[in-house]
Formats: structure tokens, sequence, C-alpha cells
């Protein structure tokens, strides 16, 4: 567990590489860097206006809310929010999630992205499906996998390929967007502003009735396009149906809807709610709940068996402890027994050669008087307590088996 912050001004350009794992990053009001991961390796380089942020496992990131952020890689899923600088997203292998963003790119996405609260947003490539609620500015979407789904969006929306279906509603300044399979939309249109919405398969779409507009309508089939408006019949002639709705002369709205099957336009809640409800096959954005930033992130919650684990494994490790202890001292026994026995066969044998007088034998700090006190003789053995004596300062270490067996030796020539 690492845990890293640095002093920096209001707006630094911080720049990650690689994020090994998962990303979490939360604007503060702080002027302040701080990091947090789980691995072993992290690192915050200042250098002039700039910070590298570099770690070897999911990182947490706080950074100034006016901090620029270029992350070019995330093996994980990623979390922003709370930035009001640019945003730059590299490749992001799993799911990304943004709130409260002021304005990102995002160059590729393998899972889904979810946006609640955004300014300006640009997306490349989203394998999965793509859901925005809320935006401020543009949201401007190359390719999305899976479904799209768009709401309450002030600037234009647009999408230039849609894998499977499309759920668009209340989108301001414009539409346009290609949905593979089928589309629902919802649509308020502003004066002067086009909306052209290509759906491969059914195309459904609620549209006010006293608004004034240019409806311009292709369908699958002449059979295939139905219009249930106040004043308006179709002569069911025609797959394709140019229509002016509403009174007032000027600047209409512009709106361009085709699709490759059935094409259904009306006025009427009821039968929009009951033939379409914006619901169905839609992410509730409360599934996607963003946590409350903390001052600080929290710590990983304690397992409630770690006490017993921690128990467990210190009792393995007094056990294993205590086993090679008792092997060690069983092989120093058996050296020692071994020595001994070694030291007193040798000192026997002596026996024979020590029957004659010798000098003074200095044996580390024990001298031992070896003058012969009258004419030779033979000698008495060594007694036994005499070789315990000796057997004993050696199994002490007080003196070496050399030692021992000069002693011994010397005894039995007393």
């Amino acid at each position: 567990m690492q845990q890293h912050s640095i002093s920096v001004e209001t707006t630094p350009d911080v720049i990650i590489q690689k994020v090994a794992g998962d990303l979490r990053v939360a604007g503060w009001e702080r002027g302040e860097i701080m990091a947090k991961t789980d691995g072993d390796q992290l690192s915050l380089t200042p250098a002039e206006a700039e910070v590298q942020v570099s770690c070897d496992e999911a990182l947490i990131l706080y950074l100034p809310r006016d901090a620029n952020l270029k992350v070019e890689l995330v093996t994980g899923d990623a979390s922003l929010q709370a930035l009001r600088g640019t945003v730059t997203m590299g490749k992001v292998a799993g799911d990304l999630s943004l709130n409260d963003i002021e304005g990102v790119t995002v160059e590729d996405v393998s899972g889904d992205v979810v946006a609640r609260n955004m300014g300006r947003l640009e997306v490349r490539k989203v394998s999965g499906d793509f859901t925005l609620r809320g935006g401020r500015g543009d949201c401007l979407v190359k390719s999305v996998g899976g479904d799209a789904s768009v709401r309450d969006v002030d600037g234009v929306a647009e999408f230039e390929a849609i894998g499977s279906d499309l759920y668009l509603r209340n989108v301001r300044a414009g539409v346009k967007a290609n949905a593979g399979a089928d589309a629902t939309l919802y649509l308020d249109p502003a004066p002067d502003v086009e909306y052209h919405i290509t759906a491969g398969d059914d195309l459904m779409a609620w549209l006010p009735a006293e608004a004034d507009f240019e409806l311009h309508l292709v369908g699958g089939s002449p059979e295939s396009v139905h219009v249930d408006f106040p004043g308006v019949e179709l002569d069911g002639e025609s797959a394709t149906y140019d229509l002016t709705l509403g009174e007032e002369e000027g600047k209409r709205a512009r709106v361009f809807l085709t699709a490759g099957d059935d094409l259904m336009i009306t006025s009427r809640a009821d039968q929009w709610f009951s033939a379409a409800d914006f619901g169905v096959g839609m992410r509730d954005f409360g599934e996607f709940n963003f946590p409350d930033i903390p001052p600080i992130p929290p710590m990983p919650p304690i397992p409630p068996d770690l006490s017993e684990r921690i128990n467990r494994r210190v009792q393995e490790a007094m056990e294993r402890s205590r086993s090679r202890v008792e092997a060690a001292q069983q092989r120093a026994e058996v050296r020692i027994e071994a020595a001994m026995r070694r030291a007193e066969a040798k000192a026997r044998a002596a026996e024979v050669r020590a029957r004659r007088g010798q000098a003074n034998l200095n044996v580390g700090r024990w001298k031992w008087d070896l003058t012969p006190q009258g004419p030779l003789s033979r000698a008495a053995p060594v007694s036994e307590e005499e070789r315990l004596q000796i057997l004993k300062m050696l199994q002490e270490k007080k003196i070496t088996v050399e030692e021992a067996e000069k002693l011994l030796a010397a005894l039995e020539g007393k």
C-alpha cells in the first residue's frame, strides 16, 4: 500500500501513461495532488507545470478541479468525477464512468460508457453501450457497438454508427444519428434546427402537436409509414412523405426520419407510453450512483476473520520455528556425543604411551602440573570423575576436542 501527495498550482497538467488495474479520479478544492495504490510502486514526478504519475496497480487520484488530465491506458475500469479542466482518455479496457466533467475526449472503451452532468463529450469508439444523462455541451460519438441512450442534452448529439438501438429524448440543439436496429425518439424541435435520425429496423418518434416544423419521412414500404397527428392523413401509396406541421411561417425545425421497416410518428402521449415506454431497454441512471468524494480515500474494510487468520499464521510460524530449533539441538547433541566418544577412545589409546612423566601441560587457561613425583611405575587409570569433568568442559565448549584429548592423554600418564 502506497500513498503520496505533493503541492501544486491550481491548473497543473497531470499525465498518466498506464494504470495496471482500475482508475478512480476525483477533483477537489485543494492545491494538492494525492495518489494512492494497493501496489508496491507509486511516484508523483513534478516537472515545471506538469506532473507525471506512475504506479504498478490500481490507482486512486485526487486533483485540483481545474487540473488538465491525460491518461494513455487503463487496463481495468475508469471512473472520473468533478473536473473542470480538459480530460483526455486513451484506451480503457473496461467500463468508463464520467460525472460532472467539463470537457472530455475518449479514444477507445472496450466496455460501456456511462456519463452524467457533462460538458462537451467526444468519444471515438465504445464497444459496449453508451448512456448520457444531462449534457451542457455537445455529445459527439463516432461508434457504439451496443445501444445508445441519450437524454437532456443542451448541445448537439451526433452518432455516426450505433450497432444496435437508439433511445433519445430532449436533445435541444440538433441530432444526427444512425442506428443499426430500432430508434425510439422524444423530440421537441427548436426553430431552425435540423434533426437527422436513421434506423435500420423500426423507428418511433413523439413530436408535439403544437410545434412548427417540416417533417421528411422515409419508411421501409408504403404500408410501413404511420403519422398520428391531428388533421394529417396519408394516402398509403408511398414510402416517402414531406409534411409541414404548424401554422407559423418562418424558421421551422426540419426533421428527417428514415426507417428500414416501420416508421411511426405520434403526438399522443398515451400512445407513446403504451407503445414504447421510454424506460424500456434503457439503463436507469439510478443504477450508476456515483459515491460522494471523501476528503481522503477510505481504507479497505478489515475482513471479519482477520484476527483469526493472523493468530493461525503466528501459531504455524511458531510451530515451524520450534521444529527447526529442536532439530538443530538434536544435531548438535549428536555431534557432541560423537566428539566425546572420539576423545575418550583416543585417550585410552594413548594410555600406554603416557606411562612416563611429562612436563607441565597448558590447555587454554588450565595449567596441569604433570611433573613425575618419584620413580616411574604403572600409572593409575584416569578416574571416572576426572574424565567426566573434562567431558563436561568439552560439552560446555570451554575447551576444544583436541584440548580434551590432550588432557585425557596426560591424565592417563600421571
